[in-house]
């Protein structure tokens, strides 16, 4: 049912001669040409998927070994996940599986519960489009590099910024910084382009450093001047930093995966405090101080020690405290 729902996508090769794993990799294919780009899918299915009030489904049963699989795989190749419901032949698309799967991750014995998307008013229309846009989505790999040169440049950014709305119209921007700021959010940005800009050639090129210093160039100002750059870093900027904020989260609440898998950037993202506000003026204003860590080291050590617990010791621990409270409240 799937095959024949997407077959227009592309080339599906079966990988299902096992009973583990993945069971379909999709080679996207754009006018006739193969793109090179691909994913790895896997498929859950049910006579009659039960749906949350918000009409979506909750498949569970997944095991950790599984999470952790599938976040194995992301890191080169993304992986998608589809409920297919029989009855109804229903086709729901996984939200975003690595950030779900690292989550959920928690070194304990129970199976965990992955959620996906609305089907919308047409179901096959919008398994199609996530499907497309999870697939040329940046790999985890690609995140974890983002995440942390824009953790250890915000100052930077932040006072480029100010920098532009701060010297004189035509003083040239500092162009490292400025093509790092770009690389950020080429990848922590990627599919907010509608939102991000109104004018078609922005939208297409938005990410490139020679789109804007032509831009800058063709306005009479020699090389990028930090007038044409006031519109792009007040657009930038404030949308990077919300998008830390929800990626800050995200791995705080996965701390037990990244804790395993790498600690030295669930360290840097605990560590690093970022901006509570997203107005230019208000980040202007905190450029002006030193970024700084945000948490001393006895803490950060307590932090990445307790993150490495799996929950079911954790359980245990908590299980033991009660019972020696309620054992001294019955002696008294």
């Amino acid at each position: 049912m799937l095959l024949y729902r997407l077959r227009d996508l592309g080339i599906f090769r079966n990988l299902t001669s096992n009973d583990y794993g993945i069971d379909f990799e999709l080679e996207l294919v754009h006018e006739g040409k193969v793109t090179a780009r691909t994913a790895k899918i896997q498929v859950k299915s049910a006579e009659a998927l039960k749906l949350r009030r918000d009409g979506t489904p909750s498949v569970g049963g997944v095991k950790q070994s599984t999470l952790n699989y599938w976040c194995e795989l992301s890191y080169s190749t993304n992986v998608i996940a589809y409920a297919v419901d029989l009855a109804t032949e229903t086709i729901y698309v996984s939200q975003n599986l690595f950030w779900q799967a690292t989550q959920a991750i928690d070194g304990g014995d129970s199976s965990k519960s992955i959620k996906f998307l609305d089907s919308g008013e047409n179901a096959d229309d919008t398994a199609k489009l996530a499907t497309i846009v999870f697939a040329l989505a940046p790999s985890a790999a690609d995140y974890v590099y983002a995440i942390t040169l824009a953790m250890r440049k915000l100052g930077d950014f932040l006072k480029l910024l100010a920098d532009a709305y701060h010297y004189d119209a035509g003083t040239e921007v500092d162009d490292v910084n400025f093509r790092d700021l770009l690389e950020t959010c080429r990848i922590l940005l990627w599919g907010e382009d509608d939102s991000l800009w109104q004018d078609g050639s922005d939208k297409k090129f938005g990410f490139s450093y020679e789109y804007w210093t032509r831009k800058s160039e063709a306005d009479g100002w020699d090389g990028l001047a930090c007038l044409a750059a006031q519109p792009v870093l007040a657009t930038l900027v404030p949308a990077l930093v919300v998008a830390l904020r929800r990626y800050k989260n995200w791995i705080l609440n996965g701390k037990y995966y990244w804790a395993h898998r790498n600690p030295q950037f669930l360290k840097l993202v605990y560590e690093t405090e970022l901006p509570q506000h997203d107005d230019r003026t208000a980040l202007i204003e905190w450029s002006r101080r030193a970024v700084r860590k945000g948490a001393f080291e006895y803490e950060l050590a307590q932090f990445l020690k307790t993150a490495r617990v799996p929950q079911s010791k954790k359980s245990a621990k908590s299980a033991k405290s009660a019972k020696s409270a309620k054992s001294g409240k019955a002696e008294k």
